[in-house]
C-alpha cells in the first residue's frame, strides 16, 4: 500500500522552502537568533520572532493533537516531534497531505532561558515562548538633559 506520494511540484516547494529558511536563517544568525539545525522536516513549517523579554515559535500542526506532540530541550538544541495517523479505513484516491512523524530541531542561542520554554496548542498550532536570559533583554536607558 502507497501511504504518501508527495507529487514533485510539492518536493519543489519544500526545497524553495529550505533555501529561504536557509537565507532568513543567514540573516537573523548576526543578531543571535534561533538557527536551524540540518536534517530537518520540511513538513512543518514555522514562524519565528522575538520581542524585548522572549522568542516565538510557531508551528503549523493542522490535525495534530497536544497529546501527539513532544517539545524537548538538551543542551542548546530544541525539538519538536509530531504525529499525524492516516486513516487507515478510508480508501483514499488522492491524498496531499503528509501523515507519519515529523521532527524538527533548532540550535537556541545563548541569550535563551532553556528552562523557561513554554508550549501550548490551539486550533493546529503550536505556539513556544522562550524567556530571553535577563542579561539578553534590552534594557532602557535614560538620557539626561545638562
Amino acid at each position: 500500500m502507497v501511504r504518501n506520494r508527495i507529487p514533485a511540484a510539492v518536493n519543489g516547494l519544500g526545497r524553495l522552502d529550505a533555501q529561504m529558511d536557509a537565507l532568513l536563517g543567514h540573516l537573523f544568525r548576526e543578531g543571535g537568533e534561533v538557527k536551524e539545525r540540518p536534517g530537518r522536516a520540511e513538513v512543518l513549517p514555522l514562524s519565528l520572532w522575538s520581542d524585548e523579554e522572549r522568542f516565538h515559535i510557531e508551528v503549523d500542526l493542522p490535525g495534530v493533537e497536544a497529546k501527539d506532540v513532544d517539545v524537548s530541550v538538551l543542551k542548546d538544541v530544541l525539538t519538536i516531534k509530531a504525529e499525524r495517523a492516516l486513516d487507515e479505513g478510508r480508501r483514499y484516491s488522492y491524498n496531499g497531505r503528509a501523515f507519519g512523524r515529523f521532527e524538527r530541531s533548532l540550535t537556541l542561542p545563548e541569550s535563551v532561558d532553556a528552562d523557561s520554554v513554554e508550549a501550548r496548542m490551539s486550533h493546529g498550532v503550536l505556539h513556544l515562548s522562550l524567556r530571553k536570559r535577563p542579561e539578553a533583554q534590552v534594557r532602557k536607558i535614560e538620557v539626561r538633559q545638562d
